[in-house]
């Protein structure tokens, strides 16, 4: 959906941020052992680190890693909803990777049970994430995105169209 490097920056925020907040809201429900409403803003307070860190991973790392993985088992030319669910699909492999690494170290360190504290990080975030994505945050990122880019250009398109259908009648009348 994004053609220039300023709208991939955009899809990529929206993505990242709805991605961290449901994320971090999740983690924390799991850490409380229950959920309550403060812990919507508890999560809204406690996001921003994660936030950054996972924004520039997704930009300069991941997005390019899953359609790297993506395009090795579909084609240009597939049905788009494929392409989409595939990119989306490696794309949470991608992020959750670097996630739970972050994670893991931020609350353990890097100590001699690292794996295991990543791998059950890894199972655990996974499992939310991915339907997460395919569900909620893809097609409300691609909803947002196209009500933020696409109606402004079928507006700069309807513009120029109306110029040159303007430029033509007054071409006729002189």
């Amino acid at each position: 959906m994004p053609k220039t490097k300023f709208q991939s920056f955009i899809f990529t925020f929206i993505t990242a941020w709805m991605m961290v907040y449901f994320m971090t809201l999740y983690n924390m429900v799991l850490s409380a052992d229950h959920f309550t409403n403060t812990l919507f803003l508890d999560a809204l307070l406690h996001m921003w680190i994660e936030f950054v860190i996972i924004f520039l991973c997704a930009y300069f790392f991941a997005g390019h890693i899953a359609k790297y993985f993506a395009f090795r088992i579909v084609r240009p030319e597939d049905r788009s909803i494929f392409i989409i669910l595939t990119i989306q699909l490696f794309t949470v492999i991608t992020q959750v990777f670097f996630a739970s690494i972050m994670a893991t170290i931020k609350l353990y360190g890097f100590t001699f049970l690292f794996l295991p504290h990543f791998l059950t990080a890894y199972c655990t975030n996974f499992i939310m994430a991915l339907p997460l994505q395919l569900i909620v945050v893809g097609p409300a990122a691609r909803f947002i995105f196209r009500n933020l880019f696409l109606r402004k250009e079928k507006e700069a398109v309807l513009k120029s169209q109306t110029r040159e259908q303007g430029e033509e009648i007054m071409r006729r009348i002189t």
